[in-house]
């Protein structure tokens, strides 16, 4: 009897929930030209046990006519002047003010670093978290007539794919102290927990693994040694046109890279060699073997690395399983590339190797990844080993007959080629720190490609640290690209190491373009002679100290972040320490305690 008294409550009390004030607005373009705008109400669920929360869902059945869909959720809109901001899946912030005449309107996120964003209207504000067909989802911000900003999800692959999954966006009202971005990256990282999407806490994976004990102690520092010129003069290669190779660092070098190292007192490192693999960085991809034989060849390599794991550092490859070129020894006109759904190849850039081209995932794991990783770890290299770009971008989807891949499924294939590096060399880490592979990856390369967009869009106020709210102590990782070999940069970039309390990554070479923009800044380490080493040493030797003081906080969670006045960032830490970053000009005073201009101060 008690027990159906307390299902007949439970029904009134969910059928009292199921209505809700909020809806979406779905523009719809189909896939017979057709186009249609509609507004469907949200269901509320979830009231009865955990968080309620607003649900909106497609079927694949309805997807499946669609080409291109427009979801707008009612509280995605804001009037200029109003109170609050959107905050995007990448951390990017947007406030509701007027923009200049000839600022941009518009601005899309191609790819979500966290399936989660933030709505922040007046005294609302909710979270909305990406559930269903998540990989074929994008986000926009847009002012409209200069009256209204709009903020809306996106699906422009509709019109190729057949859907694999229905698609669904959960909103979760947030308040009091949570009503906030920090509020936001906190759901999102219980969500990721309870979705079994997360790693281990950092803390609780050192015991197992030195590798990533070392790391966590030791900063990052790459060193591009050859690469072929960029822009390239041959845009499709051959063994006959291919550019001569530009050589900076051989493997010898590498060996002087490490003595200064050790006279300077950085006594922690992981090295990573950018370009050892044949014709350098973005040579020949997928191909890496044989061992540039412009830089020392395989025996010079193999004591290049047993003299810097000799000397107490960690050692490790760059490699990359997302590109393959027309150059490469298994091109075969693109028979492993992935293809559109029109047949044709998807080309990226023209960079070292001449035009770039998708490979599919699946081709890319099971014919070059497990034929070459293991040669790679068997010339000796240990520690968290690098795979360039697979961690910034999306899954490739393949619609070659062959060997067919849609996006969660390549997704899967990104897993396995970040997670099969551990059982090899120790470790995983890769460019950037793309959600879908959490679990798989020790190390993100930055976890913002670009924290200063507000240099190119305007319509975005600041960066604010969303993903490293997620992730921090569960992902070892770097603030982003502007903050490599941090010393020498602007105090915006410099301290954002500091304030997210980063392992900094230093770069010899990172500006190693002729002509276009260096994504990870102009200023650099090089070795063109003694006294130059020395200076690039330097500077590594002043970030090093420097983390050495912030080091502990890598097994810690970041917790929350908040401006505390105009220009000064304060960072909750799950040991307690607070992080107090002073970008102004002028001194502030915190607890008694003064922050210099452009400074910080530890309070633990």
């Amino acid at each position: 009897m008690r027990k159906l008294l307390f299902a007949v409550v439970a029904a009134i009390v969910a059928m009292s929930c199921c209505n809700s004030d909020e809806s979406v607005e779905l523009r719809i373009t189909y896939k017979d030209g057709t186009s249609t705008t509609e507004v469907r109400p949200l269901e509320m669920k979830g009231c009865l046990c955990g968080d309620k929360y607003l649900h909106f869902e497609m079927s694949q059945e309805e997807l499946s006519k669609i080409a291109y869909l427009e979801v707008l959720p009612s509280f995605g809109r804001a009037k200029v002047g109003d109170e609050g901001y959107f905050v995007s899946s990448d951390g990017m912030l947007t406030t509701f003010k007027s923009l200049s005449k000839d600022a941009r309107r518009l601005r899309k996120v191609s790819v979500n670093m966290l399936p989660a964003n933030c709505f922040k209207v007046g005294d609302k504000c909710y979270a909305g978290i990406i559930k269903g067909l998540e990989y074929e989802s994008r986000q926009a911000v847009a002012l409209v007539d200069d009256k209204e900003y709009q903020y809306y999800y996106y699906y422009d692959t509709l019109k190729d794919i057949t859907p694999y999954e229905p698609l669904s966006i959960d909103f979760y009202p947030l308040e009091g102290k949570e009503a906030n971005y920090a509020g936001m990256a906190r759901l999102c990282r219980k969500y990721l927990i309870e979705a079994d999407r997360m790693p281990q806490l950092v803390k609780d994976r050192i015991g197992e693994n030195e590798h990533l004990r070392y790391a966590s102690e030791a900063p990052e520092i790459r060193i591009r040694l050859g690469w072929k010129p960029v822009p390239t003069p041959e845009l499709h290669q051959t063994l006959e046109n291919e550019p001569e190779m530009i050589v900076a660092v051989t493997f010898d070098q590498v060996k002087e890279i490490v003595d200064e190292l050790k006279r300077q007192g950085v006594n922690e490192a992981q090295l990573c060699l950018v370009g050892w693999n044949v014709k350098g960085h973005d040579g020949r991809f997928p191909d890496h073997l044989p061992v540039e034989s412009q830089l020392g060849g395989e025996e010079k390599l193999r004591e290049c690395i047993k003299y810097a794991q000799d000397n107490g550092y960690k050692i490790v490859a760059h490699t990359c399983r997302t590109d393959i070129y027309e150059i490469s020894k298994n091109w075969n006109n693109g028979a492993d590339a992935a293809r559109k759904a029109d047949g044709s190849l998807v080309q990226r850039y023209a960079i070292g190797g001449g035009m770039m081209y998708d490979i599919c995932y699946k081709q890319s794991y099971e014919k070059y990844y497990k034929e070459e990783e293991p040669k790679v770890a068997e010339l000796g290299f240990r520690g968290l080993e690098y795979i360039d770009v697979l961690s910034v971008i999306y899954p490739h989807e393949c619609h070659n007959p062959e060997h067919p891949v849609n996006r969660k499924e390549a997704a899967e294939y990104a897993n396995k080629m970040l997670g099969d590096l551990r059982p090899m060399f120790g470790g995983s880490q890769s460019e950037g720190g793309v959600y879908y592979v959490a679990k798989s990856l020790d190390y993100a390369l930055y976890a913002s490609i670009n924290m200063n967009r507000t240099q190119k869009y305007e319509i975005i106020d600041e960066y604010v640290p969303t993903w490293h709210i997620v992730f921090n102590g569960y992902i070892l990782n770097n603030a982003g690209a502007q903050t490599v070999n941090y010393p020498l940069k602007a105090p915006i970039s410099a301290l954002r190491v500091i304030e997210y309390a980063s392992r900094p990554i230093f770069y010899f070479y990172s500006a190693y373009r002729s002509a276009g923009r260096n994504w990870m800044g102009e200023t650099d380490l090089t070795m063109k002679n003694k006294a130059d080493l020395e200076r690039s040493v330097a500077i590594i030797k002043q970030g090093y100290d420097e983390f050495k003081t912030l080091q502990h906080l890598q097994l810690c969670t970041l917790d929350d972040n908040f401006e505390l006045a105009k220009g000064v960032k304060c960072s909750v830490y799950s040991d307690g320490t607070r992080v107090i970053v002073n970008y102004n000009k002028e001194p502030y005073t915190y607890e008694g305690k003064v922050v210099a201009p452009e400074n910080y101060i530890l309070v633990k």
